[in-house]
């Protein structure tokens, strides 16, 4: 099938859209904030998306990490993301000047904008020490899988043969905590929004 370090930046958001849509939640809008690398290597990428979903009548805005590297998602990673939404700067430091919005003119005051949410997706995984983190920040961490193993995880781990043709190239798994304080995966299947939604309230 697919290795999704080959996940390209034009396929992101195609990507994160079909899954999130997928899972039953309403996708209100999708766009690009900003995009950079991590490293020194070429293929390398983090990608920012800014995304708003309707939940039972009421808007939520997401900032979603898509990131690309070589290594698994650490701790700090994930502190760095939830500290930019507590603090209401939800722009990578190290964004291009070109990607960065610009300065709001005075207006009437009037009610506080709604907190963003956080959401990252990863092509090479968490450690465990970022699962612990997102889940005591409220941040949804989700894995690009293969499309053939994570169907196998979801068939006992093991499976003969080709999947269903229906099976993608790539697919999402959400990632938390099983009750032992393991990571443990979980495939984002048709109607269950709550499987991201409850981690974005940090359960």
């Amino acid at each position: 099938m697919g290795d999704p370090r080959r996940l390209r930046p034009d396929e992101v958001e195609i990507f994160v859209a079909r899954e999130l849509r997928k899972a039953g939640l309403e996708l209100v809008s999708l766009r690009e904030r900003a995009r950079r690398r991590p490293g020194p290597d070429d293929d390398e990428y983090v990608m920012e998306l800014a995304a708003v979903l309707r939940v039972e009548g009421a808007e939520r805005r997401l900032v979603v990490e898509c990131r690309n590297e070589r290594l698994p998602v650490g701790a700090a990673a994930v502190a760095s993301l939830a500290e930019r939404l507590a603090s209401g700067e939800t722009e990578p430091v190290d964004a291009p000047r070109r990607l960065m919005p610009a300065p709001a003119a005075e207006t009437t005051p009037s009610a506080p904008p709604v907190p963003r949410q956080g959401l990252i997706f990863s092509v090479s995984g968490y450690d465990a020490d970022a699962v612990r983190a997102a889940r005591a920040r409220g941040v949804a961490l989700l894995t690009v899988a293969d499309g053939k193993a994570a169907f196998a995880r979801t068939q006992g781990g093991t499976m003969a043969g080709d999947p269903p043709a229906w099976v993608p190239e790539y697919m999402a798994e959400v990632v938390d905590l099983d009750p032992a304080g393991s990571p443990r995966y979980q495939l984002v299947v048709a109607g269950r929004p709550r499987l991201i939604l409850d981690r974005l309230a940090g359960r």
